[in-house]
């Protein structure tokens, strides 16, 4: 009799794969909005859509030094 072992599943490539799909739509939508703001000439709009997109793509594609990156200035800031 032959016995097969069976995988933990932890579901980090289903948040992953999420992650990923929902950031880049959000990307999407922030870059149309960005254009549009181009073309009306609302230039504080426009840099504030810059950076969340800038803070979304962070979020997407690094997670890990985003958060330890957001973790030190904190902690500057507070002083710890």
């Amino acid at each position: 009799m032959e016995f097969v072992t069976l995988a933990v599943v932890t579901g980090d490539g289903l948040k992953k794969w999420v992650l990923v799909v929902a950031g880049n739509l959000f990307i999407a939508v922030l870059a149309a909005r960005l254009v549009g703001c181009f073309m009306k000439k609302d230039w504080g709009e426009m840099i504030t859509m810059f950076a969340a997109a800038v803070l979304v793509v962070g979020f997407v594609y690094f997670p890990d030094a985003t958060v330890e990156l957001l973790k030190s200035i904190w902690q500057t800031v507070i002083g710890s």
